[in-house]
């Protein structure tokens, strides 16, 4: 069972420098999910003013550049310090959002680009979780972080239909710039830095982190294109042949150098392997629900319920993010007691439940909203809360920011995933379009909660690791 003693009194950090650590982290988590979460109510203002199918236009590249990001940049920041990699990639984020705020869907296609690099702020700031809390304390704390992933309590989605129907999409964009400026000031302020920091020997395998990006690029767009061009298709051959090529290449390059970018042989262990194959599946079915299938579902005039973006927001987004911010805290505190990996099986679980029995009332309104209310307890609390964690917790002593990076960016390889299957499916207008949905997820799910049996936990230390920050694991 992968458990960590409760005790704070192992922590390096005051209460007070805890209290401040988090917010700066906070901050800079909410910079990226909120690029996420409040643009599921402007699916439908996207597609009108940018033209139809922007909405997806847009979100496969934001997902593939948080997949490359982080297998490149977490473990980068395992050399020049996690502190440094964190305030750049918000940087890159207000950049990238600066140019979503144009008309032209090219610009804003690289727009979403440099802001998807920024879903790396989940893996870096759990690594410096870990690197200074300790026992009750890292698993509350996990839980706030995890609960981000939600948006702000639900606010973001509700004030993000609000701002949709009054001032337009862009309007969402002006706010997030806002936020990603104010979480570079209180990451360089309030996240403590040691110069010996998250600094691993040796040097960094840029040419590992070459073909690794082509792989996982290769996949995403594989995944993205084989999705609304078959599986089939020229472009879709071709991503797959680039994959299969880097692949090799990555495997051969790994035992030539001496510290690689990844270390294949440690994610042959059932320890991490399990975990990228969860996380992709967990993605690809149970949060493209929330995300992009009952969003449409509300919107849409014909197979749907015809319901305007504020009340798409109020209905079916805020109440499950609302229920996953109270709760999240307590799950990570529960994780603690009887292990991460335990926790995450029981959410996937109740998930399928839950997901199985919105495609059953899936004509009754309020039906949905009560059940997708639940859903925000048993998928983005009980689930999110311990994957979010475990990328950090069951990575391996050499390499603490390999498979952090590899589980982070098989969220968005699953979130494509995701999209490939959806899209076509709810963009087909028939009366039984959402019902199928469901149906499709609800066996994703049952998958992923296959390979969950097959993760072994990996034992865990009292405090928080060492030496300097590191994130190896003591026995």
């Amino acid at each position: 069972m992968s458990q960590l003693p409760e005790s704070a009194e192992t922590d390096s950090l005051s209460r007070r420098q805890i209290i401040l650590l988090v917010a700066a982290l906070v901050f800079s988590l909410m910079s990226f999910s909120l690029n996420a979460t409040m643009l599921a109510p402007a699916v439908r203002d996207i597609n009108q003013t940018l033209g139809p199918g922007a909405f997806v236009a847009m979100s496969t590249p934001f997902y593939l550049a948080g997949a490359i990001a982080n297998v490149v940049l977490i473990r980068w920041s395992d050399y020049i310090g996690r502190k440094r990699v964190l305030i750049g990639i918000v940087i890159v984020m207000c950049l990238g959002t600066v140019l979503c705020l144009s008309t032209s869907l090219p610009l804003v296609v690289v727009g979403r680009f440099l802001q998807g690099a920024s879903n790396i702020t989940y893996g870096l700031a759990f690594l410096i979780l870990r690197a200074r809390l300790s026992g009750a304390t890292f698993g509350v704390c996990c839980g706030v972080m995890a609960s981000i992933n939600g948006g702000v309590a639900g606010g973001d989605a509700f004030l993000a239909g609000i701002m949709t129907d009054a001032f337009g999409y862009r309007s969402i964009f002006a706010l997030i710039l806002v936020v990603g400026l104010i979480a570079v000031a209180f990451v360089w302020k309030w996240v403590p830095v040691d110069e010996s920091d998250s600094r691993s020997d040796g040097r960094m395998d840029w040419v590992g982190a070459v073909f690794i990006a082509l792989t996982v690029g290769g996949i995403t767009m594989f995944l993205s294109d084989g999705g609304h061009a078959g599986w089939t298709s020229t472009p879709a051959l071709v991503y797959l042949a680039v994959t299969v090529v880097a692949a090799i290449a990555l495997g051969v390059t790994d035992n030539r150098v001496e510290h690689p970018l990844i270390g294949l042989k440690h994610l042959r262990s059932r320890e991490a392997w399990p975990l990228i194959v969860v996380t992709i599946l967990v993605m690809g079915s149970f949060m493209v629900v929330l995300g992009f299938i009952v969003p449409s579902m509300s919107e849409d005039p014909d197979s749907g319920f015809g319901l305007n973006a504020t009340t798409t927001a109020l209905l079916f987004l805020t109440p499950g993010a609302v229920v996953q911010v109270l709760t999240s805290p307590f799950v990570g505190r529960l994780a603690v007691r009887v292990g991460f990996v335990t926790v995450m099986r029981a959410g996937i679980a109740a998930s399928i439940v839950v997901i199985a029995l919105t495609a059953v009332f899936a004509d009754h309104r309020y039906a949905v909203v009560a059940l997708i209310a639940l859903f925000g307890f048993t998928c983005h609390a009980v689930i999110l809360t311990p994957l979010s964690s475990l990328g950090v917790l069951q990575a391996s002593d050499e390499a603490p920011g390999a498979l952090p990076g590899i589980a982070n960016a098989s969220y968005g390889m699953g979130f494509t995933l995701g999209f490939a299957w959806a899209g076509p499916i709810v963009g087909s207008g028939t009366d039984s379009t959402f019902h199928h949905a469901f149906w499709i997820a609800a066996g994703i799910g049952v998958a992923a909660l296959a390979f969950s049996l097959i993760l072994r936990p990996k034992p865990l230390v009292s405090g928080p690791v060492s030496p300097a920050g590191s994130t190896a694991h003591r026995t």
